[in-house]
């Protein structure tokens, strides 16, 4: 359907009895297809609620969803591999280890099932540094001459020296 201007319909030469019904014919097309916008939001506003029923999600329905369990067991899973238990495993086998450990009800602590790990996967696990006394700083730069007056740094010094140990 067309939309005239009358100033084109008369410089097209039709008569102004021409261009009224003209006017007239494509107003009334017009306004049977036509909507208040009133009536339109309320039917937009029925159609949003009727939506919002339908898809009412419960955080019983997304704790119970399998996508909502493999993402919490692959988050227990990280959250596993990288506590202290897992800190004497060689990063690259933690997810093997993890998948190793009994995890039922009623099974052995995590640390028992670790030592037993060890025993038959001696290679994914980092040896323990032995304990040896700690080491004491060692400072660049002329060490003080015995008998030499004590300066603000050496009293420093000392002092870190007594701490360190």
């Amino acid at each position: 359907m067309a939309i005239f201007k009358r100033s084109v319909l008369k410089d097209k030469g039709l008569t102004d009895e021409q261009i009224d019904y003209l006017m007239t014919e494509s107003n009334r097309a017009l306004a049977a297809d036509y909507m208040p916008k009133s009536d339109l939001q309320a039917q937009i506003d029925a159609a949003v609620d009727a939506a919002k029923a339908d898809t009412q999600i419960t955080d019983e329905m997304i704790q119970g969803s399998d996508a909502y369990k493999a993402i919490q067991s692959e988050l227990d899973k990280v959250r596993a591999i990288n506590s202290e238990d897992y800190a004497g495993i060689k990063p690259k086998f933690r997810e093997q280890v993890y998948g190793m450990i009994d995890r039922s009800e009623g099974a052995a602590a995590v640390a028992e099932q670790l030592a037993e790990i060890q025993k038959g996967y001696s290679e994914y696990f980092t040896e323990a540094a032995p304990a040896s006394a700690p080491s004491t700083p060692v400072y660049s730069g002329a060490q003080p001459k015995p008998g030499a007056v004590p300066t603000p740094e050496d009293a420093v010094k000392s002092r870190i020296s007594e701490l360190w140990k």
